[in-house]
């Protein structure tokens, strides 16, 4: 099991604009704590996505807009990406609302994203590298 708390490991697994992201919010002080936490960190692809003027208004809001869809990607507990081999889970997230797990069709997937980099073990959790970001519905209707 690593010493690092599962911000640490997002970010030295090449995660930054996430962990950098979860850094200035409200979210931090929860994520260094004992926990544990699944946590479904977007690449930093993910972020670039977004067109510059989306990005650079999202990044700058810590306890708003950013804050919600931050808490769209932090699980109670630990699941190891094994658990979702094989079945379709829904999960309830930090910031309220849920995703679909999807592992019956060769993959993972989280709603829309990939499970890219699963299983990143943390003192506090485990982090699973996503390839996209996670919208909860009603930001994902402003986005559209």
């Amino acid at each position: 099991m690593s010493a690092l708390s599962v911000v640490s490991v997002a970010d030295r697994t090449g995660f930054r604009i996430f962990a950098n992201a979860l850094r200035s919010s409200a979210h931090f002080a929860k994520l260094e704590g004992a926990g544990p936490f699944t946590v479904f960190a977007p690449t930093d692809a993910a972020f670039e996505a977004l067109p510059q003027a989306r990005r650079d208004a999202l990044l700058s809001d810590a306890s708003g807009e950013l804050s919600d869809l931050l808490g769209y990607h932090i699980a109670p507990g630990r699941v190891a990406s094994s658990r979702f081999v094989g079945r379709r889970i829904r999960a309830v997230m930090s910031a309220g609302g849920d995703v679909i797990i999807e592992g019956r069709s060769g993959g993972l997937r989280v709603n829309a994203a990939r499970m890219c980099k699963p299983d990143l073990d943390a003192r506090n959790g485990v982090v699973h590298g996503i390839d996209a970001l996670l919208w909860p519905r009603q930001m994902a209707a402003v986005i559209s």
